[in-house]
C-alpha cells in the first residue's frame, strides 16, 4: 500500500536539472515520476519548492506544477524543528544541505535523491540513504 512505500526526498538541485533536462538520469526520473510514484513516495518541503520555482525556466513551471497537482510529488509545509537544524549544522553541512537533511529526517525519509551535493560523501547517517545522480 501507499503507506509502506519508501519515502524519497527530492533535492531541489535534482528537480531543477530534471526539469531543464540537462542530466539524462534526472530527466528520466522526472519523465517517469507518475509511474515511479506507485512504488515510491516522493516528497519535497516548501523550501525545496521555492528554490525549484526560483531556478527553473518559465516553460517548465507548468510541468512542475502538474507533478504536484497529480500527487506524483507531495509538498509538505511543516516547519523544521530547530534542534534538527542545529544537529546538521553541527555536522558541518552547508545551509541548503542542512535544511534538506533535517527535512529528510523529519519526514522519516528512506532516501534523498540529490545532485552534486558534497554532503553526500560527508554525511554519515543511519537515518536515510543518499543516492547521488552525478
Amino acid at each position: 500500500s501507499m503507506l509502506n512505500n519508501p519515502i524519497i526526498v527530492l533535492d531541489s538541485n535534482e528537480l531543477i536539472l530534471s526539469l531543464k533536462g540537462s542530466n539524462p538520469y534526472s530527466k528520466s526520473l522526472i519523465d517517469n515520476l507518475s509511474t515511479l510514484n506507485e512504488i515510491y513516495d516522493f516528497r519535497i518541503n516548501d523550501g525545496i519548492f521555492q528554490e525549484v520555482i526560483r531556478n527553473i525556466p518559465h516553460y517548465t513551471k507548468e510541468k512542475f506544477g502538474k507533478l504536484l497537482n497529480i500527487g506524483a510529488i507531495k509538498k509538505q509545509d511543516f516547519s523544521i524543528d530547530k534542534n534538527l537544524i542545529s544537529k546538521y549544522k553541527n555536522l558541518g553541512l552547508k545551509k541548503g544541505d542542512i535544511v534538506i537533511a533535517a527535512y529528510a529526517e523529519l519526514c522519516k525519509a528512506n532516501f534523498i535523491i540529490s545532485e552534486n551535493r558534497h554532503f553526500l560523501q560527508e554525511l554519515k547517517t543511519r537515518k536515510f540513504k543518499i543516492v547521488n545522480t552525478n
